[in-house]
């Protein structure tokens, strides 16, 4: 099939949603299928150190896939001018769409930002490419819910287009099985809304991973390195970290690693140094063989979301977690979709969000036990076999792309 994937970050931009979306390309070309990719220019600060003075063609071909890329203005901080470029986005890419002159059988998108819904509306309203919305988070649920959205016009425009979204898709889908009650409730049909996992490919997470070196290359052999790789936002709740990490100084064994980028990276830095959190090192965003390489050498690793989410979303980062066979401390809501997720995979241990001392004795009961979190370990790592493999996910796209197409 010639399929279309459009998604505002992709390869070289680092990130869960680059990263997830050209393994799922990659996994479609080698089923034979024609990929073309319409995504943004790399933005400097979704980029690695090495690539930020780079200069990136609109068009390129990388491992058989076609990627074109919308120029336009993004600036990480300015919140306005984030919110007029999710709505401008359709339009940009609509141009670029013009441009390919080609007709998809199907076109796969990535949301947020949401209002890539009306890009999938105008291409099926010009040409008859049909859509698959792939909802990884939830706006303006999430947004709203840690105080980042406030805005009461803007909210209810959001709400107004959300509901627009669920009920007129060609096909939904979801992080989670709680995805599809949330949409559902919402007004989406049930019968076009289907869970599926963010995948790997299992034959290379079953290979021995390149790099383990990172502790040796930093110069903390002798510690237990305790690791957080990801976005640094309102909607991660990274404070409980720097909190239990501030009380557990007097344990010389442990170190910590915030790596990533985001909103609150500034706030987070004032804090390790206005407190003398001298336990915890706050690195910025890196390419993608380091970042894995600072997973497969962490010891303990965490995910971790704002006790006020309550949209049902589940972090990008389980994928890589899981692959790298990690056993992980999960700093989320006992009622949220990633703590029945820990739960169903058996593969870490949930800590309430604000519980310091709950998350101390669990960051001392790990590093305490190497045995027994090598045991979660293992066991993430067959829930990915399981539920994850890219294989079995681009089958049952392939399936969903001909059902939406034959209607």
């Amino acid at each position: 099939m010639n399929i279309l994937i459009v998604v505002n970050n992709f390869f070289p931009e680092i990130g869960s949603a680059a990263h997830i979306y050209f393994d799922l390309a990659k996994a479609f070309v080698k089923r034979g299928h024609e990929i073309d990719v319409i995504t943004s220019y790399p933005r400097k600060f979704n980029l690695a150190k090495v690539d930020q003075e780079r200069t990136f063609p609109l068009d390129e071909e990388i491992d058989g896939i076609k990627i074109h890329r919308s120029k336009h203005i993004s600036l990480r901080d300015n919140m306005i001018v984030r919110g007029g470029e999710h709505f401008l986005c359709p339009i940009y890419y609509l141009h670029t769409y013009f441009r390919l002159k080609k007709k998809f059988d199907s076109c796969l998108v990535y949301i947020p930002p949401l209002p890539l819904y009306f890009f999938a509306r105008m291409i099926k309203s010009i040409d008859g490419t049909p859509s698959v919305l792939n909802y990884q988070d939830f706006h303006p649920q999430e947004l709203t819910d840690v105080g980042v959205l406030k805005n009461c016009l803007v909210i209810n425009i959001m709400k107004y287009i959300e509901g627009q979204s669920y009920k007129k898709a060609d096909f939904i889908t979801v992080l989670s099985e709680g995805g599809i009650d949330y949409i559902a409730s919402r007004g989406g049909d049930p019968s076009k809304i289907e869970h599926i996992y963010n995948g790997c490919m299992i034959s290379d997470a079953n290979e021995p991973l390149a790099k383990m070196s990172f502790k040796e290359t930093e110069g903390i052999e002798d510690k237990i390195l305790i690791s957080y790789a990801g976005i640094l936002s309102p909607f991660q709740g990274l404070d409980n970290i720097l909190n239990a990490a501030k009380e557990l100084k007097v344990h010389e064994d442990l170190i910590f690693y915030l790596v990533g980028d985001g909103l609150i990276r500034d706030h987070l830095a004032q804090r390790i140094k206005n407190e003398d959190i001298s336990n915890v090192r706050l690195l910025p965003l890196q390419p993608r063989e380091d970042y894995l390489n600072i997973i497969n050498s962490s010891d303990i690793s965490i995910v971790s979301l704002d006790h006020r989410m309550k949209a049902p979303c589940i972090p990008g980062k389980l994928v890589n977690l899981m692959a790298m066979k990690k056993a992980l401390i999960a700093i989320v809501p006992e009622d949220s979709e990633t703590a029945k997720v820990i739960r169903r995979s058996k593969n870490g241990v949930i800590v309430e969000p604000g519980d310091v001392e709950e998350l101390k004795r669990t960051i001392l009961h790990f590093g305490e036990n190497m045995i027994y979190i090598q045991a979660m370990g293992e066991n993430g790592n067959t829930f990915l076999k399981t539920n994850m493999d890219l294989n079995k996910i681009v089958l049952r796209y392939e399936e969903i792309f001909k059902s939406i197409k034959a209607e």
